[in-house]
């Protein structure tokens, strides 16, 4: 319990390391972090499904994983190219060589699936937070991105085992086959925590005057994002559950003690980080 506490206060402290760098130093310091998942998560995906992978394709996902956001950065910041569509090229060339690739080994649409996957996940979704960064109102964007899930899970965790305490262990499993802890009641109690959540970053950025511009109804879109984003990050906890018990892994990694792998902490952040930068670019 002690290592989980201590690791589990590292990592909290380097994210909000990053904040402050992107915040007083430069924005653009922010994307370390983000590299840094994309690296690390894309090696622990690339690791747990190596024995299905095509010869090369681990080292190729590797490059990949660690190339992303460099790529993002450069045609970012020193071009007048748009980063995001160079990532998303960049990842449509390696689908369509692993389509290709698959034809060629007379494989099926399983085997492409998995071979395109560490080519795609988590990189593709964390885009959205590299895009987030770079918003008039990134600082706000990116907090919903990483408070909503973290309050989504701790709630979760809370209501789903008081819940279950209460009915002396018979409450309601979600998804037993993926995921046998989760239960409905947790999952309801993961989106009162993802509102619960966006309501304090809603607080902090209304008595900070940062969404002062804004002509809607704040706290209500701030609401919803609460809630849908903790429904997503239900969902990509679930995806990851899927490829562990595919694979019978307990963790995707053990970078961070106590707690497993870097995905095993961002896998549902991911997931709501896309319709959280989404919601900001349509309405803010």
């Amino acid at each position: 319990m002690l290592k989980r506490t201590l690791t589990g206060a590292i990592y909290v402290a380097t994210i909000v390391g990053f904040f402050f760098l992107r915040n007083y130093v430069d924005l653009r310091l922010f994307n370390i972090l983000t590299w840094l998942f994309c690296a690390i998560g894309t090696f622990e995906v690339a690791r747990a499904i190596k024995k299905y992978l095509y010869n090369g394709n681990f080292a190729l996902a590797m490059i990949c994983g660690a190339l992303y956001v460099p790529l993002f950065c450069v045609f970012e910041y020193f071009t007048a190219f748009r980063g995001g569509y160079a990532c998303l090229i960049f990842n449509a060339v390696f689908v369509i060589c692993q389509a290709a690739l698959t034809l060629v080994r007379k494989g099926n649409f399983s085997t492409f699936k998995v071979n395109v996957l560490p080519f795609l996940y988590p990189s593709v979704l964390l885009l959205s937070v590299l895009a987030a960064n770079g918003l008039a109102n990134g600082f706000i964007c990116l907090l919903l991105i990483f408070v909503i899930s973290p309050c989504s899970d701790t709630f979760a965790y809370l209501v789903g085992m008081s819940y279950n305490k209460i009915r002396k262990g018979k409450a309601k499993k979600m998804c037993p086959r993926l995921s046998p802890k989760k239960t409905w009641a947790g999952a309801v109690g993961g989106i009162v925590g993802g509102i619960v959540g966006a309501i304090a970053i809603y607080l902090l950025a209304d008595k900070t005057g940062l969404m002062a511009t804004a002509k809607i109804n704040v706290l209500s879109v701030f609401m919803i994002i609460g809630a849908v984003a903790s429904v997503l990050t239900e969902i990509g906890d679930l995806f990851e559950s899927y490829i562990k018990r595919k694979v019978v892994l307990k963790d995707m990694g053990n970078i961070l003690p106590g707690h497993g792998g870097i995905m095993d902490r961002i896998d549902g952040m991911v997931f709501a980080a896309v319709f959280i930068y989404f919601m900001f670019l349509l309405l803010f």
